[in-house]
């Protein structure tokens, strides 16, 4: 812990994570200053939680005068690293930390953290649900929905912070240090933060740098002869086909003492999520949960909102919320798990990433996209020489463009390769409009 009492820190973004790291500064005795670069209805309403405690405030944009004359600056994940508050910061030589940072300057439980382009979200979550079945105090927190920082008072010593964690996050950390790590997976996403994938998987790998020895990693086992895994202290577990420490083959997980789940015996479903219970299971393990114990939270699992969730059969026509799907790779593992053919909703606010990279499984599975959002026409220049390409104007015209071409034995998914910004505030937005205009076509029938 560090003692921030009369110290001035100035808060970048008033999002979620800077509301909650405002709230936790001035609960240390912080004297705290916010800027934040938009205004929208749910920024003002941050703001009146915490302008009658904070030293200053601005929104709509920045000023170099009042982000100067700092101590600290705590900037949330989704501010550009190039904002002003930030150059400004640099300039003055003002130290710089992240949201999940503050947050684990005082945490007193041990953390298991979890990043990877795709699946940290179900890992976390199912992660905390096995730990809380076998009776530990679980807090799921971080990228997930709620800041690592507003959950620090309600974490105690013999608790266990199950954290989520982004590669926005993890540019800005110094000292944080997870008791496990888990790395799921890397694939090309956020190009248009971190520039390359060599830039963002040394992002994504931030997550081990302060790991001791007596600390754990776990990571998919095709990182075993990845430079950089060479590089990690703490002691390394594997997952995925080649294992060893937990082997995925032919719907099975097996371990070095045999067979701890199939398959046909979980909720979740695909090659995708055999990874990610792999990796939940091997934290759990660490943690000392019995087998029996990770079986039965397993069995129960149904996964996330948003994230492969069939929400109607209409016509013998399966529809799919896939919003969450926000990268390509993301998109790939979901046409993977849908028999038959696809009628695929994509697009959104592009992320700078080669949607050619997934023209095999979309020549084998689509039958037709319908594309959405900014990066229609992106989408249109990959595959319209391979397969019929429609534009929607919005959701509900993606939604009835796609029935009129689906047959019984379809599948109309929408998994959108892309961001939100561009027509919702967020993916969960996205995926809500979609399962109200499929209900409002139930109706209709």
């Amino acid at each position: 812990m560090i003692d921030l009492r009369g110290k001035k820190v100035l808060v970048v973004g008033l999002g979620s994570s800077g509301r909650s790291s405002a709230e936790l500064l001035q609960s240390k005795g912080a004297l705290v200053k916010i800027t934040e670069g938009s205004d929208s209805d749910p920024i003002r309403k941050n703001l009146e939680r915490v302008k009658d405690l904070a030293a200053g405030w601005e929104i709509g944009g920045h000023t170099e005068k009042f982000c100067l004359d700092t101590d600290l600056v705590v900037t949330s994940p989704g501010v550009d690293p190039q904002a002003l508050p930030l150059d400004a910061a640099k300039a003055g030589k003002i130290p710089v930390i992240g949201e999940l940072e503050l947050g684990y300057l005082f945490t007193r439980a041990p953390i298991i953290a979890v990043t990877g382009t795709n699946g940290k979200s179900t890992t976390t979550k199912l992660i905390g649900r096995i730990l809380s079945m076998s009776g530990r105090d679980a807090v799921v927190c971080g990228n997930i929905g709620n800041p690592l920082t507003g959950e620090v008072e309600n974490l105690r010593e013999d608790s266990i912070a199950v954290v989520e964690v982004s590669s926005f996050q993890l540019e800005t950390v110094k000292r944080f240090r997870p008791f496990i790590a888990v790395l799921l997976n890397i694939s090309e996403d956020h190009y248009d933060r971190h520039g390359d994938l060599a830039r963002y998987t040394d992002e994504k790998f931030r997550i081990f740098a302060n790991q001791l020895s007596d600390d754990w990693a776990v990571l998919h086992s095709s990182f075993r002869k990845e430079e950089r895994t060479g590089a990690i202290s703490s002691r390394k577990l594997f997952f995925g086909k080649e294992g060893p420490d937990m082997v995925i083959g032919d719907g099975t997980l097996v371990t070095p003492e045999g067979v701890l789940l199939k398959e046909s015996d979980m909720a979740l479903k695909g090659v995708h999520n055999l990874e990610n219970v792999a990796s939940a299971a091997i934290a759990a393990r660490i943690m000392g949960v019995d087998d029996g114990c990770i079986k039965e939270a397993v069995r129960g699992f149904s996964g996330l909102d948003h994230r492969f969730q069939t929400v109607s059969q209409i016509d013998g026509v399966r529809y799919i919320d896939d919003s969450k799907a926000t990268n390509i790779d993301a998109t790939q593992r979901a046409l993977e798990s849908v028999e038959g053919k696809v009628i695929l909703i994509a697009g959104g606010r592009d992320k700078g990433g080669d949607y050619r990279s997934i023209l095999r499984p979309v020549r084998e599975k689509v039958k037709r996209i319908v594309a959405i959002g900014e990066a229609a026409d992106k989408i249109n220049e990959a595959f319209s020489s391979y397969i019929p390409v429609d534009s929607a104007k919005d959701m509900s015209e993606a939604i009835r463009v796609s029935a009129e071409c689906a047959a019984a034995g379809d599948t109309v998914l929408l998994s959108p390769m892309c961001s939100s910004f561009d027509m919702f505030t967020d993916y969960k937005h996205r995926g809500v409009v979609f399962q109200r205009e499929v209900r409002r076509m139930t109706e209709e029938k």
